[in-house]
């Protein structure tokens, strides 16, 4: 086969051209190997690495065990890094019975690969080295990682997308036929339409109105929800003044119901800030406003006792329930008042703007526009590109007016052109009631009679879609703190809209799901799906990200266009460590999962040269897709000391915990980063270079045969 070969690529921006972007000098050359043989003999030499790299672990892991604390403590500086060290401090007995343990995992695994006659396997030549490199990375910092329950990625989702990998990687996969292949991107479709559907027509605000009225409660007769007696606010101005007392609306006649005493407020109000990054800032060109916070005034005016936050509940934090073993959380709202604002006309504003959440569970603000004459100052709350405009200046005098919606919505208030806005600000927090999960009779909403749990449920009893099973991959449509130290107890309970219904839904028909942050990698989420029309990149994309890309070429261009040598592959591997004891003791299991979480170096750029210089490669390719890195819990944001020309593997395993899964396939795009971590970058001067994550809903979808006969009884 003669084609054309091309030189290794380079570029001044950092690596990031590919073949197809380059007008490449080409020459004449007589390749040896087709792209299949070059994948056939990488699979190949990848399966026996990660086999013999299992039994290794194994061993190591017990070696670790057995030196005793006496030695560790002398010695430490020696056996941490040197496995002969270490080798030499484990008493004799388990030495030799370890040693043969190795021998008969090896021998078990790969049949024939010792030889004859060995006589020492920690001085074989094919073991000895190895051994080395493997006790260097092993982590050893004694953490015991079972007592680390958050720190649990779901088994299920890493086992089947293990051997499915497995199985292409093998060819013991079976190629789906076209029209199979057309149908599954077609439900792939629907299934995103449902979703964008849903998050379109999804309500990200609710509002109401309270009447005012002078009758008084005795206790005895049924409260009416819908009036409300006059507001009274009492306030001070330091704890040696005397306090006032301010009614409203102010042309009633009730003692301390004046005009006098409104202006009296209002003057006593401090200006109010806002936040800018990190800082609070003062600019009445931005925000011209007063305020008093929570400690410095109290007010007769209670959201809850009116069914204010019942409502905000049933439209903007839909409480789904279900009888499955894996029923979702019971979930209420509570209002934390914040603050008391004052804009007055003619030139009190606020622009466009984010409310900051002040916790990992706040999933929303509540403002109640106060009994109190004024003209203009519209509110308007905007999110996804749909806009719901509050205008109360027209029964500003008369009811007490609300509005409720999601934190992540950018809002406005428009100029007051006269009078006095009074409005009290709550922020908005889920929480569980005490005695845990409600039954399912008093949910609110049953998942059951959503649109989208039908679908779905037929979607799953189709024994053709994912027959083999698979992950599905779907990134929140509203921003959540996923990266806070508080985002174990925000997620899920804080699912809103679109996410809510889908987790709901798929926990209803007993999948498996989790949300958990998946890494960016030069800005991107994924490989992208053309089929589904998925890029992977988010819509609001960056305008640079840290750098990575692996050029490593020449062994497997070499392989392509000489053949005879062996293989010597070179690989970063992602996966947790250290691990868990049954991970090191099930070898079966163990080196399919290093094989999982190995990424060869320069085998993407190696098809797309194949390509460039027109040798088939099959687009079906395991090695057309490549993974994702997933954390295994929800990270909080760190920065680390290590310098930019490190691995980004290798810091990602110091500071933020992931395996490296491929196959899943994503159903919508990335839409919301967060900070996932920070680390020094080198250019011309000495920076701090950060990368993202996006949080994603991962649903683990069992084979059909798994499933079907379950979801048809149901």
């Amino acid at each position: 086969m003669q084609f054309e070969t091309c030189p290794p690529i380079t570029s001044d921006d950092g690596g990031n051209d590919t073949a197809n972007d380059l007008i490449l000098h080409r020459t004449p050359v007589e390749y040896r190997h087709t792209v299949a043989e070059l994948e056939d003999e990488v699979n190949r030499v990848m399966i026996e690495g990660c086999k013999v790299d299992a039994c290794l672990d194994l061993f190591l892991f017990r070696v670790l065990c057995y030196i005793p604390e006496a030695e560790k403590s002398a010695r430490f500086g020696q056996w941490r890094y040197y496995f002969t060290t270490a080798i030499d401090m484990v008493p004799d007995e388990k030495r030799n019975n370890l040693t043969m343990e190795l021998q008969k995992n090896l021998n078990r695994l790969l049949p024939g690969y010792l030889g004859d006659g060995v006589d020492d396997i920690l001085t074989h030549a094919k073991i000895k080295d190895r051994l080395q490199n493997r006790w260097q990375m092993m982590k050893k910092d004694g953490r015991d990682v079972e007592d680390e329950g958050k720190d649990k990625i779901s088994k299920s989702l890493v086992d089947i997308l293990m051997e499915k990998q497995y199985n292409q990687r093998a060819g013991l996969a079976e190629a789906p036929s076209s029209n199979d292949q057309a149908s599954f991107v077609e439900s792939c479709r629907k299934l995103r339409s449902l979703i964008e559907d849903e998050r379109a027509s999804a309500s990200f605000s609710c509002g109401g109105t309270i009447h005012i009225t002078s009758s008084t409660h005795t206790g005895t007769e049924k409260k009416d929800l819908t009036s409300s007696p006059p507001v009274s606010i009492f306030w001070n101005k330091g704890y040696d003044a005397a306090a006032h007392k301010l009614v409203l609306p102010t042309d009633i006649s009730l003692p301390g119901a004046s005009p006098e005493t409104l202006q009296q407020l209002v003057s006593d109000c401090d200006p109010a800030s806002f936040g800018r990054g990190e800082q609070d800032v003062i600019d009445p060109e931005y925000r011209r406003a007063g305020k008093l916070n929570a400690d410095q005034f109290a007010t007769s005016f209670h959201p809850a006792d009116f069914g204010i936050l019942d409502n905000v509940g049933q439209v903007l934090l839909q409480s789904i329930s279900t009888e499955t073993d894996n029923q979702l959380q019971f979930r209420r709202i509570k209002a934390e008042l914040y603050k008391l604002n004052v804009y007055s006309g003619p030139s009190g504003l606020f622009r466009k703007h984010v409310d900051t959440p002040r916790a990992a569970n706040q999933i929303g603000s509540l403002v109640v526009c106060l009994p109190s004459k004024f003209t203009g100052g519209s509110l308007s709350v905007e999110h996804h590109g749909q806009k719901v405009n509050f205008d109360w200046s027209e029964k500003s005098n008369t009811v007490i007016q609300w509005a409720a919606f999601y934190s992540d919505c950018e809002h406005e208030i428009e100029t007051i052109t006269s009078g006095n806005r009074i409005t009290l600000t709550y922020n908005l927090y889920v929480t569980e009631p005490i005695g845990g999960v409600i039954p399912s009779p008093t949910a609110t909403v049953d998942p059951r009679t959503l649109s989208m749990y039908g679908w779905m449920r037929n979607l799953l009893i189709d024994e053709e879609f994912m027959k083999e099973g698979g992950v599905l991959g779907f990134f929140c449509s509203h921003a959540y703190a996923h990266s806070s130290k508080l985002a174990h107890a925000q997620l899920p309970r804080g699912l809103k809209g679109a996410d809510l219904v889908l987790y709901s839904v798929l926990k209803s028909l007993g999948v498996d799901v989790d949300i958990l942050p998946i890494l960016e990698s030069n800005g991107h989420y994924g490989k992208g799906n053309a089929a589904l029309e998925i890029t992977g990149k988010p819509q609001q994309h960056r305008q640079s990200y840290m750098d990575r890309y692996d050029w490593d070429r020449g062994e497997l261009c070499g392989y392509l266009e000489h053949g005879g040598k062996a293989l010597d592959l070179a690989y970063t591997e992602v996966l947790p460590n250290p691990r868990r004891l049954n991970e090191y003791e099930d070898i079966d299991r163990c080196w399919k999962l290093l094989m999982m979480a190995r990424k060869v170096k320069g085998m993407e750029d190696a098809l797309q040269g194949a390509r460039a210089n027109g040798l088939p490669v099959n687009e079906e390719s395991f090695y057309k897709s490549p993974g994702v890195q997933v954390g295994i819990s929800r990270h909080p944001y760190q920065t680390h000391d290590e310098g930019y020309e490190a691995d980004l593997d290798e810091v990602v395993q110091d500071v933020w915990p992931a395996y490296y899964l491929p196959g899943i396939t994503w159903i919508t795009e990335p839409k919301h980063e967060e900070m996932a971590f920070s680390q020094i970058a080198y250019g011309n001067e000495a920076s701090i270079g950060t990368r993202y994550s996006c949080a994603a809903l991962l649903a683990v979808i069992p084979p059909s045969a798994q499933r079907c006969g379950i979801l048809r009884q149901g």
